[in-house]
């Protein structure tokens, strides 16, 4: 893996750590997520200029990995309103990885070095226990695994791995910001079928309230980092095996607990440096062994 793409990596693990700050201020998520998509589709749209001629099969990718992302914003949704963070996020995160390693191998025909199976493992560790209130309570989602919350939490990893693995094939055909914005309308059009249900049209509105403004503008800066993060995610895609990439922008995770424990008053600060210890390790295995 080249140090080029180790530094498009952290710099967008900062900028989706940023962008998920944002989302947990919201008040329905699935709903700022489709505001921000609105955002993006309005911010983005000079990005159809460069999109070129890609051939049919681009379009098909598109349209699948935009379909793919909006499932997946609704199963993250649906986990974090059964489940609390610390069972969610580690197996949704950290479950992803090791989904990838598998579809990249059956699929792609990448073949990890054995340094970078032994990055990913101890990638995967550092994000099970980011997320730990303490050491003693390392099983809570092992027994958790049976609830609702921790399926849908497997289901969102199985889903970001697929869109990983669909991504690398995607930016072969188009640029990564054209192919980023294309198919990010598309999640946002399958996305707009909640307006169809009255429940969900009515926090559409609630979420743009008291203050429309102040909102829209958190739409737009959440639409912003986010498509920045992904943007260099898909560039560096195009410089490494999605194998190593998939865990290394797993960093955004010890970036948001570190904002979670620095400035939100959160517990668990010791695991949590020693989790992030951890996934720097496997950052530099992973480095190194590609």
């Amino acid at each position: 893996m080249t140090i080029l793409s180790v530094c498009l990596l952290l710099l967008a693990a900062v900028l989706h750590a940023l962008s998920n700050a944002l989302i947990k201020r919201s008040r329905d998520k699935l709903a700022f997520t489709w505001w921000m998509l609105m955002a993006w589709a309005i911010i983005g749209f000079p990005l159809i200029l460069f999109v070129g001629q890609p051939p049919p099969i681009a379009w098909l990718i598109i349209l699948v990995s935009g379909l793919i992302e909006a499932v997946y914003f609704i199963t993250l949704t649906r986990a974090y309103a059964l489940g609390d963070l610390s069972q969610v996020y580690p197996l949704a995160r950290g479950s992803a990885p090791l989904f990838v390693l598998l579809w990249a191998m059956l699929f792609l025909e990448e073949q990890p070095t054995l340094a970078g199976v032994g990055g990913i493992l101890i990638v995967v560790i550092g994000l099970y226990l980011v997320n730990l209130p303490a050491l003693s309570e390392w099983k809570r989602p092992l027994l958790g695994f049976k609830s609702p919350a921790a399926r849908w939490a497997l289901l969102t990893g199985l889903l970001i791995s697929i869109y990983s693995a669909i991504d690398k094939v995607g930016v072969r055909y188009v640029d990564p910001l054209p192919y980023l914005y294309l198919f990010l309308v598309v999640t946002w059009i399958a996305l707009a079928a909640q307006w169809l249900h009255p429940d969900r049209r009515a926090a559409l509105r609630a979420e743009l309230n008291p203050d429309c403004k102040r909102r829209i503008a958190q739409a737009a800066t959440m639409a912003l980092l986010g498509a920045g993060a992904y943007a260099l995610v898909l560039a560096a895609l195009r410089l490494s095996p999605v194998s190593y990439v998939s865990p290394v922008r797993e960093l955004s995770v010890v970036i948001g607990a570190w904002i979670g424990v620095r400035f939100m008053g959160e517990t668990g600060g010791r695991l949590r440096v020693v989790a992030a210890a951890l996934v720097a390790l496997g950052v530099i295995v992973i480095a190194l062994g590609g």
